[in-house]
């Protein structure tokens, strides 16, 4: 016989007692008790063995003495199907011999008839406590997956969003490149042509009409060729700065040191009455791409060199140091310096801090920062007027 009462059951217990009177009682104090318990009953072991594999219920309570099969028999197989299932074992006797064999096969608990109803709802209390602990540690462990899962989710979608982003800011990029360089290629094109008129008309007024010229008149077609062979320079230096923004960095090993020997005895070659002071730092080998470095090199020590063309005997130098904690290089120069409040000017595309009495147009610098940043490193510079300047730039080190 079993008896059923609500269906969303707390627990279920399945009670296995030969006297027909006393199963029904139990059952009917139980559902009293536990209005949402599940009662599932036998009169023997054999049976109850079969509705324990049908049903697994929470909690075995079964008498030990019984035809067919007794409770410790059913109870060594209850326990090989189901350890964790709790059996309440009672009898009528206090067999040493039962209690002994009953601890031996994992019996939960033993109690005397007649049972003790509070003893019973303590142990079954205990049990429903332990369920719903275990239910509620479980449901926990559920919406905790849950929660993960839906943060995973979020987060691939968060990704796919920000790659898809990527994507375009990218595409954006090549774009805004293509039409830089098509820019770029259009300024080289165009202003060149009407540029070759000029020099080379002015060219003709001198070479056939320069004696018949008034000399102020001369003095201003000189000034038209000055002034169109630097706007050459200017298209020039334009093109070098927008390409070193899409040149290919192919890294290798290269020794700045030799570098920079060879760079400043290409100075001292074209001006050899200059008197200069140089000190080269050995070995200071980077990664970086050859061509983009010389040309680097080529602007500071350049800097160098002509900021320090009014002294009678110029020092430079090239070194390497360390700044906070990381390895960097430096050009440094005893000449014209600058005043450290234009310090952000320096970096920027066609700024001079000197007058005329300095050659330029302010481009070298604006291409060295565009190379370090190629590079990954960074570039700063510090200086007094009247004593000198250093630049600072770091870059990946070979080892």
């Amino acid at each position: 016989m079993e008896s059923t009462s609500n269906p969303r059951q707390s627990i279920s217990i399945l009670l296995v007692e030969d006297e027909g009177a006393v199963r029904e009682l139990l059952a009917a104090i139980l559902i009293k008790k536990m209005p949402d318990v599940v009662i599932y009953s036998a009169d023997n072991g054999r049976s109850g063995l079969e509705s324990f594999k049908l049903h697994s219920p929470d909690i075995t309570i079964t008498d030990i003495a019984m035809p067919v099969m007794d409770g410790i028999c059913m109870a060594a197989e209850i326990k090989s199907l189901k350890p964790e299932t709790v059996i309440i074992a009672v009898t009528a006797y206090t067999d040493t011999m039962d209690l002994l064999e009953a601890i031996e096969i994992g019996i939960d608990h033993y109690l005397l008839k007649p049972i003790s109803l509070e003893k019973l709802f303590v142990l079954i209390g205990k049990v429903v406590a332990s369920k719903t602990e275990s239910f509620n540690r479980k449901r926990s462990e559920e919406a905790l997956r849950l929660s993960e899962e839906r943060h995973q989710n979020e987060l691939r979608l968060t990704n796919n969003m920000l790659e898809q982003r990527v994507c375009e800011r990218t595409s954006d990029l090549e774009s805004a490149l293509r039409e830089q360089e098509s820019f770029s290629y259009s300024v080289s094109h165009d202003l060149r042509a009407p540029l070759r008129h000029i020099n080379s008309f002015s060219a003709i007024l001198i070479e056939e009409y320069g004696a018949g010229l008034p000399s102020e008149a001369r003095g201003y077609l000189d000034r038209v060729c000055a002034a169109s062979s630097t706007m050459g320079k200017l298209i020039d230096h334009l093109l070098e700065l927008s390409q070193m923004g899409r040149t290919e960095i192919k890294l290798e090993a290269v020794n700045l040191s030799e570098m920079a020997v060879q760079v400043l005895g290409m100075y001292q070659e074209a001006d050899s009455q200059r008197c200069l002071d140089s000190n080269v730092a050995e070995n200071a080998v980077v990664l970086g791409n050859r061509v983009m470095l010389r040309q680097l090199l080529d602007n500071l020590l350049g800097n160098a060199w002509k900021y320090t063309s009014k002294k009678p005997t110029g020092r430079i130098e090239f070194g390497r140091t360390h700044v906070s904690g990381e390895e960097a290089f430096f050009v440094r120069d005893d000449g014209a310096g600058f005043d450290m409040a234009y310090q952000q000017r320096l970096f920027c595309a066609f700024e001079r801090l000197h007058g005329s009495e300095f050659e330029g147009i302010g481009i070298g610098l604006a291409t060295s920062q565009r190379i370090v940043k190629r590079h990954g490193g960074n570039i700063w510079a510090e200086g007094k007027v009247g004593e000198g300047a250093t630049f600072y730039f770091t870059l990946p080190v070979y080892f």
